[in-house]
């Protein structure tokens, strides 16, 4: 066990026990003076001898470390002393092994995210595990992984933390490592299992467990097993063994499985994970081997579950954002790289950034009102923010009455239109204006009747409201007609006018003229829009926090320089009125003639106002003539300023300008490393994979050839 005793604790325990030296008064300052100073003496020693070691030391003394192993930190980078420590190693191996400090190098320039192959948990925390249960998977595909749960290594099981399932996950892993992600959006944690590989060999591939119902690991197949109350009979016949869903209760929907898909069973007696060898939808059966499976009728609970997996093996090269080198044949490394490292790091000090406020949307019940996954720092009225939409595409097939969804990501750009919100309620953002953008449809909903006239206009009504619109174009099927005319209301027709929430009238500019009613079939439109969940909701308010420093863009012909001196309102100002004095909260304005700004950096921003003195600690004397243009609320923000006039530089350098940090600089200056360190005679290709363009013709890969 370590000595975690001081130096003064040292001496104490030195001297005679008779002298009672840490109760003595005279004693213990004269031992305490010499202690601590010892102390700071060895606290002094210590803190340079870690200047010695690359592990330890911090710039300056890093950068001469590196000077003496010839590697400099690269330029342009904004390169952390963390990182700087894992680059120095990788930059002076010896002898030369080209492939390996590339992976290192790519390693260190965008992440392991980028680098190598991992699993992400479909669930995020808390998870509902329970105890002896496992977790099995392949790493690398040849290497085998088993993770046993156990409840007295977590608080409460049942709500366990991603620290406590990661924790778990490391001590007994051999070939790979887990680790917490946050989303830095929607704040939810979930769990990511890496294999200790970087690099293109290396790979997760989820084979079982029962763990995996409360983790769901990609493969996990949320679309089968959902039954509640789904009753199966097992039979056994040698060790094949037959489970059959005989009808009662939710279907387990065995039509999504596949014969090599993997069935996940908590039931006592039939527990564990089994490749299945047959599948059998028309039956409602499958098959697999346990030799020691118990014959026998249950109903799924709480308890005993069944669920699937489709094993799906994780490869970085699947990754959108990748950062891989390929060897494809002797004498020529391809290096296949995102256009942009996160490397790139500088500090807040000098940057110029912004704290905004966002949160995805997890719901959209209207398109006057938001369900958002966080809305608790969006004010709770008069809000205004920018809509990123996740478009998205639907695509209806009649046949087996099944609808592929495609999902792509819009930008955000300064043609965006501003949102407005009434109120809030929870996370639902209500009154929201203008109307937010349609939402993708292709829901086929039943008709009534369609009757069609001599112009080829058709009045349809439908059984249940309609979200159309005048200008959409829906398509009619299965209406039954009326006999003989050889007429047809089948077919795509253009929505001209709508009478009702269940009634419109369409136009069609094909197909011969003439009245004929129909009844039944159905009616959908196709339509391109936005999804239902996933837009992202960016607060356009400035939020005052503590503990954010910048952006600095001076501005030397400003009205004003603020100062530190700030006080919130504890009384709400109409726009328009007059006041002679205010109440805040208590505060370090002096009791002096100055003026104030009220909510600065909002849309609300007001000043400067004078104020003539301090009636109390709480109140401040303004000048009544002033007459208010906006309304403050109680609880917001008023600022003292500094002086009139624009910024004064110090010339010191105290105060750091703004600066843009071009991200691609990072990547060349990689790449420049990587024709360092390469041998005589190879030739590197570098690919450089730009973002996805949508319904573009560019080419989406540009490369540049190493001349040699």
């Amino acid at each position: 066990m370590a000595n975690k005793k001081t130096r003064v604790d040292n001496i104490h325990d030195q001297m005679p026990a008779v002298f009672n030296t840490r109760n003595s008064i005279n004693w213990k300052a004269i031992i305490e003076s010499i202690g601590n100073e010892d102390q700071e003496t060895l606290n002094l020693i210590e803190s340079v001898r870690q200047q010695f070691f690359v592990k330890t030391a911090n710039r300056p003394y890093l950068d001469r470390l590196g000077t003496a192993n010839l590697v400099q930190r690269p330029r342009f980078v904004g390169m952390d002393d963390p990182t700087f420590r894992e680059f120095i190693p990788v930059m002076s191996y010896q002898p030369k092994q080209v492939k390996l400090i590339m992976d290192k190098l790519l390693d260190i320039f965008f992440f392991e995210e980028s680098t190598t192959s991992f699993m992400s948990s479909g669930l995020s925390s808390p998870f509902s595990l329970k105890d002896g249960w496992e977790l099995e998977y392949f790493v690398d595909s040849f290497m085998s992984e088993r993770i046993e749960f156990r409840a007295d290594e977590f608080t409460d099981i049942t709500n366990a933390t991603a620290n406590e399932v990661v924790a778990a996950i490391n001590r007994q892993a051999t070939n790979s490592y887990a680790i917490a992600f946050e989303d830095s959006i929607t704040k939810l944690v979930s769990i990511r299992i890496f294999t200790k590989t970087v690099g293109s060999k290396g790979s997760i591939k989820i084979t079982g467990g029962r763990a995996d119902i409360g983790l769901q690991f990609d493969g996990f197949n949320v679309l089968a097993g959902q039954g509640v109350g789904t009753e199966w009979t097992i039979s056994l016949v040698g060790d094949t063994v037959t489970m059959e869903y005989t009808g009662t209760g939710g279907s387990p929907n065995i039509d999504r499985l596949q014969v090599g898909d993997v069935v996940i069973i908590t039931r006592p007696g039939n527990e564990g994970s089994f490749e299945l060898t047959k599948v059998d939808p028309s039956n409602d059966i499958i098959q697999f081997t346990n030799l020691f499976a118990t014959p026998e009728t249950f109903t799924e609970n709480a308890n005993d579950i069944v669920k699937f997996i489709t094993p799906f093996e994780a490869n970085v090269y699947l990754k959108d954002r990748r950062a891989i080198v390929w060897q494809v044949k002797p004498g020529e490394i391809i290096v296949e790289m995102p256009p942009s490292p996160p490397v790139v790091k500088r500090s807040r000090k000098g940057s110029a950034h912004i704290s905004g406020i966002e949160s995805l949307v997890s719901d959209t019940p209207t398109l006057n009102s938001l369900e958002l996954a966080n809305a608790d720092k969006f004010p709770d009225t008069g809000g205004r923010f920018f809509f990123v939409p996740l478009n998205e595409i639907q695509t209806y097939h009649p046949t087996d009455m099944s609808t592929d969804i495609f999902q792509y990501k819009s930008k955000l750009s300064s043609c965006l239109p501003v949102y407005t919100y009434t109120s809030k309620t929870g996370n639902i953002l209500n009154g929201i204006s203008p109307a937010l953008p349609t939402a993708a449809n292709t829901t086929p909903l039943n008709l009534v009747s369609a009757d069609r006239d001599n112009n080829n206009t058709i009045t349809a009504t439908t059984s249940t409201a309609h979200d159309y619109k005048v200008g959409d174009y829906v398509i009619i099927e299965n209406a039954v007609l009326g006999a003989g005319t050889g007429l047809d209301v089948n077919g795509a027709w253009k929505i001209t006018a709508i009478n009702s929430t269940t009634e419109f009238e369409a136009y069609s500019f094909s197909g011969p003229s003439g009245a004929l009613a129909s009844t039944g079939g159905t009616v959908r439109i196709e339509r391109v829009g936005t999804a239902n969940a996933g837009s992202r909701v960016i607060l356009t308010t400035a939020q005052i926090e503590e503990g954010l420093e910048g952006p600095y863009l001076w501005d030397v012909n400003s009205d004003f320089v603020l100062s530190s001196l700030t006080t919130d309102l504890l009384q709400e100002i109409e726009a328009g009125t007059t006041q002679k004095n205010i109440q805040v909260d208590p505060n370090d304005i002096p009791n002096e003639v100055g003026r104030l700004i009220f909510d600065f950096g909002t849309e609300k921003q007001e000043g400067p106002v004078r104020y003539f003195f301090k009636p109390s600690s709480t109140s401040l004397a303004l000048d009544p003539s002033y007459v208010f243009k906006f309304t403050h609320d109680a609880g917001s923000s008023v600022t003292m300023i500094r002086r009139r006039g624009g910024i004064q530089f110090g010339g010191l350098g105290a105060e750091y300008a703004g600066y843009v940090t071009d991200p691609a600089a990072a990547r060349e200056v990689l790449q420049e490393l990587m024709e360092e360190v390469k041998s005589v005679g190879i030739f590197i290709n570098f690919i450089i994979r730009y973002p996805e363009q949508f319904y573009a013709t560019i080419d989406n890969y540009r490369s540049g050839v190493d001349p040699g």
